[in-house]
């Protein structure tokens, strides 16, 4: 195994997927690429009938799209931290789109032998629920999806 794509978002399950890809990294000597996906789709989550101008909705927008990527530019030098201090290779990317195509596509780019993900939570996550329509996932990966409990 030389190259692992693990699928993140700083979520207690992700995190969980995380560490299973360092075990495996530290096992194989692969190289771990960590991969958040903005869900392309983020703008319609946010009910928007009090931005009736359009100033204030695109001020708004700014500002949401701004912590975004702030909070994936945290979760993955968080990653990148800990791949330094366990001396693991490993890079870092984010990518806009629908996980179910980016994920594989990503996947396929870095030519990798594994991805890993965390399972959907059972509960909800006090940070983030993000959902991959798995049959989809499935029918696209191009390589074996481990998915962590």
């Amino acid at each position: 195994m030389k190259q692992i794509l693990v699928a993140t978002h700083g979520t207690e399950g992700a995190l969980r997927a995380e560490a299973h890809a360092f075990r495996l990294a530290r096992l194989t000597g692969a190289r771990l690429h960590a991969l958040y996906v903005i869900h392309k789709g983020w703008g319609s989550l946010v009910g928007l009938d009090w931005l009736n101008a359009s100033h204030v909705r695109m001020a708004f927008y700014r500002h949401a799209e701004g912590e975004i990527h702030k909070r994936a530019t945290e979760v993955l030098e968080r990653f990148a931290a800990r791949a330094a201090a366990e001396q693991v290779p490993a890079e870092t990317s984010v990518v806009v789109g629908l996980p179910e195509e980016v994920i594989p596509r990503e996947a396929a780019r870095l030519g990798a032998d594994l991805i890993v993900l965390g399972a959907p939570a059972s509960r909800r996550s006090e940070e983030y629920r993000a959902r991959i329509p798995l049959k989809k996932l499935l029918k696209a990966v191009p390589c074996p999806l481990c998915i962590v409990p």
